[in-house]
């Protein structure tokens, strides 16, 4: 089935965020564009500071637009623009038809309420459900999301847990209301290598039962190839590539894209070699650079990389890049 005669739970157009500092308003995403289609998984790629985590804030529009953040653009659910709707009207969005789980779970989580207790708080805000409907629900979540004894787990407090029950949880929050989206801000931060990949079989697992779309946020790119359908790279609040899987790890078609590649080791590799890294550092948001905002770090900058914006433009059907090289056969 090509992209056009799927479904789109999410269309996000133009979407633009800016922080409101003393040193005046700083642009952390600027005039980003992207879909997400019913049933599959969105990876958002790129190294800290590029505005993964901003954009999908700014999706559920988390920030206080009243001292900290203003947005601009459209943000489509289901055809309606959440960026129009008083905040009221959000509170009824977030956690029913977009949930979002964070990448520390102990942090998010209440520390003074039980587990099932804050599972069954999204149910009873959201559904008209009584507290045993709620509380037999909560059970159920824990017992969907892979959590042993569910019963007793529901019961117990959040430092009772482990890391990998905890972020468990975590989903289950999410999911209790069955969300047209999940948001999944780096869902396996902190957890050790085993866990990890149980909660991304997890996330599959579920994306595919519940056939709702998923956004992945992530760096690590090995998780991407192995669970992701497309992937947007972003850099510096900006998408630099956008392609399917395939594309991005068989023809990267950006200087970031193939650096970000080049950086993961390869198991095959010569081990007396140094893993490849990208020079420089992402600059700050009151530092960005003028015309293409890799130029500085980039080994292929010409004069007009570094005086002229690249546009986003397709170089194929099913791959965007954001760089004067892009179709040069380079």
């Amino acid at each position: 089935m090509v992209a056009s005669e799927r479904e789109k739970v999410l269309e996000v157009k133009g979407l633009c965020t800016k922080f409101h500092t003393e040193r005046g308003d700083l642009k952390a995403i600027d005039g980003v564009s992207f879909c997400v289609y019913k049933g599959e998984i969105l990876g958002l790629v790129g190294e800290s500071g590029c505005g993964k985590s901003v954009t999908s804030q700014s999706v559920l529009r988390l920030y206080d637009e009243k001292r900290t953040a203003s947005y601009e653009g459209i943000v489509s659910l289901e055809g309606e623009d959440l960026l129009k709707l008083s905040e009221k009207q959000m509170q009824n969005i977030r956690g029913e038809k977009i949930s979002m789980v964070f990448q520390d779970a102990l942090s998010a989580l209440n520390p003074v309420f039980t587990v099932g207790s804050q599972i069954m708080e999204a149910l009873l805000i959201h559904q008209k459900i009584s507290k045993k409907e709620a509380m037999d629900k909560a059970i159920e979540m824990l017992r969907l999301v892979g959590i042993p004894e569910p019963e007793k787990r529901f019961a117990q407090y959040p430092h009772q847990l482990s890391g990998g029950m905890r972020q468990r949880v975590m989903i289950a929050i999410a999911l209790a209301c069955h969300p047209k989206l999940l948001i999944a801000d780096e869902p396996t931060t902190a957890l050790d290598v085993t866990i990890q990949a149980q909660v991304m079989e997890l996330i599959v697992e579920l994306n595919r039962k519940l056939d709702m779309g998923v956004i992945l946020i992530t760096h690590d790119l090995a998780v991407v190839a192995e669970t992701c359908q497309r992937v947007i790279v972003m850099y510096l609040g900006q998408i630099v590539e956008e392609a399917d899987v395939n594309s991005i790890f068989d023809h990267p078609c950006h200087p970031y894209t193939q650096g970000l590649i080049r950086s993961i080791p390869q198991i095959d590799g010569d081990k007396s070699e140094r893993l490849f890294q990208i020079s420089g550092s992402v600059p700050l948001l009151n530092q960005i650079p003028t015309g293409c905002r890799f130029a500085p770090r980039c080994p292929y900058a010409t004069n007009r990389c570094r005086e002229e914006m690249p546009e986003l433009l397709p170089v194929s059907e099913t791959q965007r890049v954001r760089c004067h090289r892009a179709g040069m056969g380079d």
